[in-house]
């Protein structure tokens, strides 16, 4: 069972880039504040961890807008370089917007049925199997948790609006009947109690999101798509992030309410901030920078990189 890795990258400190953004919009809200492009260097490690971590990947495809790094090795047979126009609707470029990217990625040329979505915060730091995406036949596994929703920017829009589309066309009470040994599931732990505290409640309040890579079939990835054309095309065409976007987590939303999925362990990564020690147990981890000053940024990201180049080697990624 072939799997693939797609990772959307941007270097938001390219002079070019930059002039191209402002060409079409100067001001930065909290939805595309100058974090959400902030580049941490470390695609590189990105790259060399996945040789040591996940030697059996069958291909990456790195999503981007023309920056492709000067020290990437694009003859490697397995990386394939994806510029937004390969699979993107040309009236929707350029594209700042990775809620749009999101849209269309199904429609990478060679893409596999089985892919693994990273964003360039998202890091493979212990070795890696196949099973740990999905399960011997191809099932992505994933945790059926709840959640609420506790807004602190315009961000949270993105998830109310996958929600209510979940909620309008799926009853709660119906569901839980339906996969009741995938929504509580020992192998959650504790999130067990977070669902049954919040079971009593009519709708969907929110989905537990585990904060690293998501295991998805492209199958699914285009039916869920495919049903919500319209909101698909209405994101795809937002240059910049929007209140009204929804995201990949719709297709992921949509297969736990389905039950097209494996129950997992939490166990197997989290999110963790910058400057935080990395937790010795977990395999994935997805690192925040908490919108912290560009100098403290810089700081913490010299940090860890010295840290990764004492455990990762060059890779035969690089040139």
């Amino acid at each position: 069972m072939p799997i693939d890795f797609v990772i959307l990258w941007v270097d938001g400190n390219d002079p070019k880039w930059q002039v191209k953004k402002n060409q079409y919009r100067s001001d930065d809200d909290n939805l595309n504040s100058v974090e959400r492009y902030r580049d941490y260097g470390m695609l590189k490690y990105w790259f060399r961890m996945v040789e040591v971590n996940a030697p059996w990947v069958n291909k990456i495809h790195l999503v981007t807008d023309h920056q492709v790094p000067t020290w990437l090795d694009t003859n490697h047979p397995k990386i394939h370089i994806v510029n937004h126009e390969d699979f993107m609707p040309l009236d929707a470029l350029p594209t700042f917007n990775s809620n749009a990217i999101q849209m269309y990625i199904h429609k990478i040329e060679g893409l596999a049925e089985n892919f693994v979505l990273f964003d360039d915060d998202m890091f493979i730091v212990k070795p890696i199997v196949e099973t740990d995406f999905f399960d011997k036949s191809g099932v992505p596994k994933d945790i059926f948790g709840f959640n609420i929703i506790n807004p602190v920017d315009d961000f949270a829009h993105v998830f109310i609006n996958n929600l209510s589309i979940i909620n309008a066309e799926y009853n709660k009470k119906d569901i839980i009947k339906k996969q009741f040994f995938k929504v509580f599931n020992w192998r959650y732990g504790m999130i067990n109690l977070v669902n049954l505290y919040l079971l009593p409640l009519p709708t969907f309040t929110r989905f537990f999101d585990t904060h690293i890579p998501y295991a998805y079939q492209k199958a699914q990835y285009i039916q869920v798509m495919e049903k919500h054309s319209v909101r698909q095309q209405q994101t795809g065409h937002h240059r910049f992030r929007e209140i009204t976007d929804i995201s990949h987590w719709l297709v992921r939303y949509d297969r736990l309410v389905r039950g097209n999925f494996v129950p997992m362990r939490k166990s197997v990564g989290q999110l963790q901030y910058l400057g935080e020690q990395l937790k010795k147990h977990v395999k994935l981890v997805t690192i925040s920078d908490r919108q912290m000053s560009q100098k403290q940024f810089d700081q913490e990201t010299h940090q860890l990189k010295q840290a990764f180049e004492k455990v990762y080697k060059k890779s035969s990624f690089e040139k």
